[in-house]
């Protein structure tokens, strides 16, 4: 009976394995998926006779028997803290892109980011055992040794910096590529509206050696006011209140806002329009982190291209992976100015 199994089973097995290619090249298997996969420390006449005898035989190797011979799964994880927030939904999408692309297996892990309580390391062990390499979204979402613990496991990482990271320079730029917009502009009376979790721009602008650019602003006379927002329960929701405020003030008005995400500028918007203020004639706004919302709402943004930015992380993890170069880190690029309907040059009479 159990020969009549064996036999039954080799004959429904159908087309050439990595074991047949291997035999009749006389290699391992783990030379075999390399020569296939292109990976180094093949020689080239192998690997030449390698892809010959696959043809020849029709062997088509499967992830699952490529993870076999090498020790890898081909599925790269991807943790984030965020699941509904749209720059991380762009970010998840640039990253699986580059995925299917390269014909890899995406892997999420929701981590929340909770400060009142313990990071949960459960699912973090889980996702140790399946993945070959993370791609981490947000520098706050996994702690420093978490991913030390990740490398030490020879799991390369990748850190990806999101739009709302405190002191992040991406945010400087944005913000300084913002104000120098509206500066061209004609737009001298400007307004900051922040996350209320960020510190002043002026003294991040200082922190970051940029001291140039504060000198600049004060020498043109522009000397932005900052106003906080708190984001963290109803961004929308506050900065229409932050703006109704500052209207409601006695003395000249602003000509132009910069608000420090697309969120806050929406807020910004629905309290002008309630208000009556005609935008851009006689307010400019630009919003920051360039989401599907500011393209919806003709909102001039920066954009801080997370899908473009997690798409690039994914590619160079990959070809550090495959190619056994070990570790590797995502560079910044930087924030991208879409000028839309929400901004237009000051108005004369107000000089």
């Amino acid at each position: 009976m159990a020969q009549r199994t064996a036999t039954g089973t080799r004959a429904r097995r159908t087309g050439a394995t990595i074991e047949d290619v291997a035999a009749a090249a006389g290699v391992s298997n783990a030379t075999v998926s390399r020569a296939i996969r292109g990976l180094p420390r093949v020689a080239q006449p192998t690997r030449t006779r390698i892809l010959e005898i696959a043809k020849t035989l029709g062997y088509t190797p499967s992830a699952s028997a490529t993870g076999l011979a090498t020790g890898r799964t081909r599925s790269i994880g991807v943790v984030t803290s965020s699941l509904r927030h749209p720059a991380y939904s762009a970010a998840l999408e640039g990253a699986e892109k580059a995925l299917h692309q390269r014909e890899y297996s995406l892997i999420l892990l929701h981590h929340p980011h909770l400060p009142t309580s313990p990071q949960p390391h459960t699912n973090l062990n889980m996702l140790r055992r399946r993945v070959d390499a993370l791609l981490i979204l947000g520098a706050r979402t996994l702690g420093q040794n978490q991913i030390e613990q990740f490398i030490r496991d020879g799991i390369p990482c990748i850190v990806i910096r999101m739009h709302n990271e405190q002191d992040d320079g991406i945010q400087i730029q944005a913000a300084v590529t913002a104000i120098c917009h509206l500066v061209q502009l004609g737009h001298a009376d400007l307004v900051l509206f922040q996350d209320g979790a960020t510190t002043g721009f002026q003294l991040r602008l200082k922190a970051r050696g940029l001291e140039h650019c504060a000198n600049a602003l004060n020498a043109a006379g522009i000397r932005p006011r900052e106003i906080r927002v708190e984001t963290r329960s109803a961004a929308i929701r506050n900065s229409r209140k932050a703006f109704s405020r500052l209207w409601a003030e006695t003395g000249p008005k602003p000509t132009a806002i910069v608000c420090a995400s697309d969120e806050i500028a929406l807020g910004v918007l629905l309290e002008a329009g309630h208000i009556g203020i005609t935008i851009p004639k006689d307010l400019s706004i630009v919003g920051m982190d360039g989401q599907n919302l500011s393209e919806a709402l003709g909102l001039t943004s920066v954009s801080h291209q997370p899908a473009r930015r997690a798409n690039a992380g994914i590619h160079r993890l990959l070809d550090a992976l495959e190619g056994d170069h070990g570790i590797t880190y995502a560079g910044e690029s930087s924030p991208e100015l879409v000028i839309r309907q929400s901004t237009a040059p000051r108005k004369q009479e107000r000089a």
